[in-house]
């Protein structure tokens, strides 16, 4: 992340305060490349010159979460679980997701869904996806809303913390901007990873059921 976006998200926080935090998450939910892991950080250095209280910045970065992952979690909710699978069977591969599985991943999510909100908070770009299957198989929306914004705040309230901690190291903005660039470089890396792993394991299943299937020309014993 370059100086000129840091200065943008520190000048936003200046200008609106707290509200500033809350939109500026709202939008790291909406558009996933804008992480929280930039915002929060920069508002704990300020907070430790004073400018913000640390569990402010946990309460007004975490409902801004919450709010943005609603965008995403509230239309899935009218869509329905039949639609989920169905797109999930089309473009599945895109999230590294076996055609085979598609069912049974559901049907883990109807059943275990809160937990897995509530613990991905933490990971940046899959605490904004999980919203689509949360919804799909029609989470209630004060259960989603409860799980979702207490890992939120809570996840919130570390970052804050940790800027806080580095406000006292030369250079603290350009630390935090170094961070998230080599955070998202490595989860860009460990997406495609998984990715060409898993066009190769559906490729040999595909050879192999190839290789079982009597020619034309050869009869079938």
């Amino acid at each position: 992340m370059d100086g000129g976006l840091t200065h943008w998200l520190v000048e936003v926080m200046h200008q609106l305060d707290y509200i500033g935090i809350f939109l500026l998450l709202v939008l790291a939910r909406v558009i996933p490349p804008i992480p929280a892991e930039s915002v929060i950080p920069l508002a704990g250095i300020g907070a430790a010159h004073g400018e913000y209280s640390l569990i402010g910045i946990a309460l007004a970065g975490g409902l801004g979460s919450l709010a943005g992952q609603l965008v995403w979690f509230l239309p899935s909710r009218l869509l329905g679980r039949e639609r989920l699978e169905a797109f999930l069977k089309r473009y599945g591969h895109w999230l590294t997701i076996h055609p085979k599985k598609v069912r049974r991943s559901t049907d883990w999510f109807a059943k275990r869904g809160g937990l897995a909100v509530f613990l991905t908070q933490p990971v940046p770009g899959v605490r904004t996806l999980i919203s689509i299957p949360a919804g799909a198989c029609r989470m209630s929306i004060p259960l989603y809303c409860a799980y979702s914004g207490l890992g939120s705040i809570l996840w919130t309230g570390v970052l804050a913390w940790t800027g806080y901690m580095l406000s006292t190291w030369p250079f603290a903005h350009r630390l935090v901007g170094y961070f998230t660039v080599g955070l998202l470089v490595v989860l860009v890396g460990l997406y495609v990873f998984r990715l060409i792993q898993h066009f190769r394991t559906i490729r040999r299943e595909r050879t192999a059921r190839g290789g079982l299937t009597p020619s034309p020309s050869q009869p079938s014993p």
